[in-house]
């Protein structure tokens, strides 16, 4: 359920709120440290709400799990936002800190060897195109990672409230408009990429990339909600009263 305080509400009051939840943080990384800045008003926010959340400077991305968001950040601001389709938890998404190493338009794809004996994927590469899993475009993760953030050839699955449902990838409603963030180009650039064959890798700004489960999360419009724990990571005795909205 929200519980409706805005940004400046929450700047201004002297107490905090204390999250119900933890994030799950998978050691420490150099993206905990603190920037080279002043925190911002979201960070600001996060530590008033008892899930402190320090973000590099410059660019970087938020995948908030529960909240089925992706937020885009330049010195700690969010300047996008996208609905975000994540791992059901039978796969969830891994909770990590990574960082964008390129693009690849139009990719294949090809079931992994679960998948094929255990969900009944035919074992064959998809070609580009529309119809590919992956969509048209995906963002490559570091070190060497299998989870990506990309495009989906099921876009309507992005109007549900619940989006636990890929196989650990992060299917990016807008993400025609993170590739144009990421790599400094147009909309109709990358369109045209992803629309024109053939198949095209282009490398891209190591972009911090951080993989995280807050429960507690502020909506564009200022909205603070608590997001269903949908890996059972938190449990608490009245679940009724957590919400999956988000945006």
């Amino acid at each position: 359920m929200p519980l409706r305080f805005t940004y400046r509400f929450l700047l201004l009051v002297m107490l905090g709120l204390t999250a119900a939840c933890t994030p799950l943080q998978p050691g420490v990384s150099a993206m905990d440290e603190p920037p080279s800045r002043a925190l911002s008003e979201f960070e600001q926010l996060m530590k008033r709400l008892g899930s402190p959340l320090v973000l590099p400077s410059g660019k970087a991305i938020l995948v908030n799990v529960p909240a089925y968001e992706l937020v885009a950040f330049e010195d700690g601001v969010p300047v996008m936002r996208s609905r975000i389709i994540v791992g059901s938890p039978r796969n969830p998404t891994p909770l990590v800190d990574t960082h964008v190493s390129r693009v690849t338009f139009r990719p294949t794809w090809r079931p992994t060897p679960d998948m094929i004996e255990f969900e009944n994927y035919e074992d064959k590469v998809w070609p580009p195109g529309r119809n590919n899993p992956l969509g048209l475009a995906a963002v490559r993760l570091d070190p060497g990672m299998l989870v990506y953030l990309h495009d989906t050839n099921q876009r309507g699955l992005f109007a549900r409230d619940g989006r636990a449902l890929s196989h650990g990838c992060i299917r990016v409603q807008r993400w025609d408009e993170l590739i144009a963030w990421i790599v400094e180009r147009d909309l109709d650039w990358v369109r045209a990429m992803a629309e024109t064959p053939p198949s095209k890798e282009v490398q891209a700004p190591a972009i911090p990339v951080l993989i995280r489960y807050l429960r507690v999360f502020p909506a564009a419009d200022g909205t603070v909600y608590k997001h269903h724990d949908i890996y059972g990571l938190e449990p608490e005795p009245d679940q009724a009263r957590t919400s999956s909205r988000g945006l």
